[in-house]
């Protein structure tokens, strides 16, 4: 994460001088929305992993700051057109003026698409996300690029700081173009991602399956605990999912649980069948592999399957795990976990201690209830470690 953090600040520094240039309401609006525009770039660069995957392994950091910039950004974005419209002193349906009859305000008025479109991006991702579907969620992700793709010019046209500035319009003229060598790598990802074949199939248990699968071209390596991105083809959409076995022949296991179309389709594969693999990601039990401190490893249901290669390598007396089912048949490798752990394997909630890590995988609505138990039972947020399932 230093990589990509010294990467972010990099980027912000040719518009520090202008902070001293900013003597109106006006000058404010072009230097907020400079900002909103760098803050949206980089919404878009952190969405695609396999670009910030080169930078840092830990998938689930770049989410959070996602997350965390689509707040800053939504900020300096909706504050952009309040001050202009401020600044020419009119009324809020200045706003909404879409007029393409002459230069000026048709740069003007691909802002103000640009800002529709965010507030539909925006509203679903906040206010209106408990009634948006998560497929419909993600689908409207992609109003980012034609969003970038309109704030760039609009800022090219009537940015008086970019007008004035020649060697900040060129820095302009840079962001573009990355960003359409972003938006190509993006698109054309798929198409090289790695090549695996399905060898196996096994059902652990009423509604999860084990699929093993091989490769067919450079294996990749992934540590315990990481996890992969799977497609039925090039074009599909990508599923993540822990693995839960590394082979020595480099094979590459997953247990899945029935949930949803797309694991139905998985299921209706055979032997023979040829999925895109990308990956891996993830650094969340890294410091579980630390013998000095206890490991107190917390999986509700089918979030055991981060810790199953984990404890197949790395089990020891620092380590326990804690693996809460709703039936006895869904405890799902408990008798491998058994083996490798003894009476650290236990079904039931833990019990805080003093020096312990706490490492918690399940749905977001078990992550929050066991992290909460354990936080009010004094343990520190500086001792959790979490991952939900729709991370």
């Amino acid at each position: 994460m230093r990589w990509l953090a010294c990467l972010m600040l990099l980027s912000a520094l040719p518009f520090l001088p202008l902070l001293g240039r900013a003597d109106s309401v006006g000058d404010a609006a072009n230097l907020v929305g400079l900002g909103g525009a760098l803050t949206l770039w980089w919404q878009v660069v952190l969405g695609t992993r396999t670009l910030t995957r080169r930078l840092t392994a830990d998938r689930l950091a770049v989410v959070n700051l996602h997350r965390w910039l689509g707040g800053c950004g939504a900020f300096l974005v909706l504050l952009h057109p309040l001050l202009e419209t401020i600044a020419a002193r009119r009324d809020l349906a200045y706003l909404w003026l879409i007029d393409f009859t002459w230069v000026e305000s048709g740069y003007t008025s691909l802002g103000r698409i640009a800002l529709l479109l965010f507030l539909a991006l925006w509203l679903t991702s906040t206010l209106l996300r408990a009634l948006v579907r998560h497929r419909a969620w993600r689908l409207m992700h992609y109003v980012s690029y034609p969003l970038v793709g309109l704030v760039l010019p609009h800022a090219w046209g009537v940015g008086s700081y970019l007008i004035e500035t020649p060697w900040l319009r060129a820095y302009w003229l840079l962001l573009a173009a990355l960003l359409a060598l972003l938006v190509g790598w993006r698109l054309a990802v798929p198409l090289w991602t790695g090549r695996y074949r399905l060898v196996a199939a096994e059902r652990l248990s009423p509604t999860v399956v084990q699929y093993t699968l091989a490769p067919l071209g450079r294996p990749r390596r992934p540590a315990p605990g990481q996890f992969c991105y799977l497609r039925l083809n090039s074009l599909g959409r990508a599923h993540p999912f822990s693995v839960t076995r590394v082979g020595e022949d480099a094979t590459l296991s997953f247990a899945v649980k029935d949930a949803g179309p797309f694991t139905a389709r998985l299921a209706a594969l055979r032997p023979g069948a040829v999925l895109r693999l990308d990956g891996p990601y993830g650094t969340f039990t890294r410091q579980a592999r630390d013998a000095d401190r206890p490991a107190v490893l917390v999986a509700g249901g089918i979030g055991v399957t981060p810790f199953v290669e984990l404890v197949r390598r790395h089990a020891g007396p620092h380590m326990s795990l804690h693996h809460v089912v709703s039936a006895r048949e869904e405890a799902v490798f408990a008798d491998e976990l058994r083996h490798h752990l003894g009476a650290r394997y236990r079904t039931g909630p833990p019990q805080p201690g003093p020096r312990a890590r706490y490492f918690v995988c399940g749905s977001p609505g078990f992550v929050a209830t066991t992290t909460g138990r354990l936080r009010a039972r004094g343990v520190t947020g500086g001792q959790l470690y979490t991952e939900e399932f729709d991370c």
